[in-house]
């Protein structure tokens, strides 16, 4: 009714504390989401982020930072079950850096590997966490979707293409109902596939 009182209407995200002092949010993430056993022959990758903010965010920790010059180097290791994966130098305050390392050292596995990933800056240590999905080839008939961690976008093979490169999925599409409409007609599929539609939710 107009003569209500407004109502707050909730769900709003919660603001972090800010804080006095810099603080280095450091995290690590695998480049693809999940990892098949044909990745094998080609690099793997982590991604790694080292931005200074000022926000009380999860996981950020305090940094001393020089008062002049650039803010320093971080020397990045990420290690599985206490092997070393990956290494290398992660300049603070960068974004999406890229360290490259082989699968070759794993065996799939259904269950997700425990990640640690570590950065030294002098004598200032950090740490974060995260888990790296390595699996086997899907059972015949089944496929897998990836993501890719750089852009969130979705990989996918053709259906027709099994053995064909993974592409690029921007997902469009629509929600219909089998029995009473593509039965019917299944070359429906070609024509909407024909207009730019890439997935259809079938119920």
């Amino acid at each position: 009714m107009s003569t209500d009182p407004p109502m707050d209407p909730g769900g709003q995200f919660p603001i972090p504390a800010t804080s006095s002092t810099p603080l280095l949010a450091f995290r690590c993430a695998p480049i693809i989401k999940p990892y098949l056993p044909e990745d094998a022959s080609t690099p793997a990758g982590f991604l790694i982020d080292a931005p200074i903010t000022f926000s009380e965010v999860a996981g950020a920790s305090p940094i001393n930072l020089p008062a002049h010059g650039p803010p320093g180097v971080l020397d990045v290791t990420v290690k599985v079950s206490g092997h070393v994966l990956a290494k290398g130098p992660v300049a603070v305050n960068a974004s999406k850096v890229e360290l490259p390392f082989s699968l070759k050292v794993l065996k799939p596995q259904t269950a997700a590997f425990d990640v640690e990933c570590s950065a030294t800056l002098g004598k200032q240590s950090f740490s974060s966490k995260t888990t790296l999905s390595y699996l086997p080839d899907p059972p015949d008939g089944r496929s897998v979707t990836k993501m890719d961690m750089r852009t969130g976008a979705l990989l996918a093979k053709a259906a027709t293409d099994k053995s064909g490169a993974y592409e690029t999925v921007f997902p469009v599409g629509f929600y219909t109902d089998f029995g009473s409409y593509l039965a019917a007609n299944v070359s429906v599929i070609d024509e909407v596939a024909a207009q730019g539609f890439t997935v259809v939710g079938i119920f």
